[in-house]
């Protein structure tokens, strides 16, 4: 009685695919637990050191129209907007 090879040479061809896919799924997990073991740094920042930086950073941006401002009025281009100007005033003066 002859066996008849019914997958023929495709049974290397599947052990060896299974083999990879095997390896993969090793590969992966090792990753995941190195990952798991690596510690991560981390900081907080409080809020009194962001209302901090944001202080700083509109103190900056005001320096820097302030010199803007100082340039052209020097160079006699300072042209202010009278309307708008009128209306911070009252503002200012009922907020007080």
């Amino acid at each position: 009685m002859k066996i008849i090879d019914v997958l023929g040479s495709n049974i290397e061809a599947l052990t060896n695919q299974n083999k990879i896919q095997k390896n993969k799924i090793q590969q992966n997990n090792q990753i995941d637990s190195d990952k798991r073991s690596v510690s991560q740094d981390s900081i907080d920042i409080s809020q009194v050191a962001k209302v901090l930086a944001n202080i700083s950073n509109i103190e900056t941006n005001h320096q820097k129209r302030l010199e803007a401002v100082q340039k052209a009025y020097e160079n006699g281009t300072y042209k202010p907007n009278l309307t708008e100007l009128a209306k911070n005033i009252l503002e200012e003066l009922k907020n007080g």
